[in-house]
């Protein structure tokens, strides 16, 4: 049967919660969370405490699982339109997708992507880029243009050389 309640509890390192039903105030034992996947890709996402849910439960409400969350008048939906799915975050940081404008924003104090990057299109950045190895473009890299320009000179009107670049690159 479907049951309505308020988690209690939660084990975050089995995926499963205690929830407290309005309708008879009695608490579950542990039930697992629903998740998408997982067996061999793995999706986690366990509820908070005090977070309303709904619940499938057997007639005598001693087994069953959290199907997922739900919005109640006490929680605000964070999106807008049903063109955006939406991740929201408590600390103000979120990922958007808006299928209207083709569009992923993610907000966040770091991002921190372990992979080769692959980018069509334009780059645009707002602070500058720091790099801890060497930055090459189609024709060399800026290594090779500072070994190459502070290591020059030229050729003086009398044909001998003139000094080194007074300032290294």
């Amino acid at each position: 049967m479907l049951k309505f309640g308020t988690v209690t509890n939660i084990n975050p390192m089995t995926a499963k919660a205690r929830v407290q039903f309005a309708d008879d105030n009695i608490t579950s034992y542990w039930l697992p969370i629903l998740q998408k996947k997982t067996l061999k890709d793995k999706y986690y996402s366990v509820v908070d405490i005090g977070e309303q849910v709904a619940c499938l439960m057997d007639e005598n409400s001693e087994d069953g699982v959290i199907l997922g969350a739900i919005y109640t008048s006490l929680d605000e939906v964070p999106a807008i339109s049903n063109l955006q799915h939406l991740i929201k975050f408590e600390d103000g940081s979120f990922i958007e997708f808006n299928r209207d404008t083709q569009m992923l924003t993610i907000v966040a104090k770091t991002l921190n992507i372990v992979a080769d990057v692959i980018n069509t299109g334009k780059f645009e950045n707002t602070d500058g880029i720091v790099s801890n190895s060497d930055i090459t473009d189609k024709t060399s890299s800026m290594q090779s243009m500072r070994d190459t320009y502070n290591a020059h000179n030229h050729t003086g009107n009398q044909g001998s050389p003139t000094s080194s670049p007074n300032e290294a690159m």
